[in-house]
């Protein structure tokens, strides 16, 4: 896999109760590289409530850990591994400047193929200090022009 892509994920949270709450999905063109043992996609994908503006989005894979560095009308950069515990600060640019996050990464699965990489990620999120949600991410890479399994 080399050059453009297709970065999909799909995201499901869990409310406090243990009930399915809002799910998301994004689906965007992207730009992949093989870069020092590491892949790295950038992609780019609309704001809501104002899609002529952009969140610049880097995605970072190695063998154990994922990250995502996100810039423009949200900052923040989230790292995922398992067993891991990551502290970190959501900048928005309206409201508040910025909400310290913790993610605690409690399954982390990474399956390469030649065309594709799927990812799955289930961590719990805090927020000031608070528990406040479990969530499950599923991101998929793929050569674009070819379907992913």
């Amino acid at each position: 896999m080399n050059g453009n892509v297709i970065v999909t994920i799909k995201g499901l949270e869990y409310e406090l109760d243990g009930s399915a709450g809002e799910e998301i999905e994004t689906c965007q063109p992207g730009v992949y590289k093989f870069l020092q043992g590491k892949h790295i996609i950038t992609y780019e994908e609309p704001c809501e409530g104002n899609p002529r503006e952009s969140v610049h989005n880097l995605l970072k894979i190695n063998e154990d850990t994922v990250s995502i560095l996100r810039r423009g009308q949200i900052d923040t950069n989230m790292v995922f591994k398992e067993g891991y515990h990551h502290s970190g600060t959501y900048g928005i640019v309206y409201g508040a400047s910025s909400l310290p996050f913790d993610i605690k990464t409690s399954h982390l699965a990474i399956a390469e193929d030649t065309d594709c990489i799927n990812i799955e990620i289930n961590y719990s999120l805090g927020l000031g200090g608070s528990y406040i949600s479990r969530r499950t991410v599923c991101i998929n890479i793929h050569s674009a022009g070819i379907l992913p399994d």
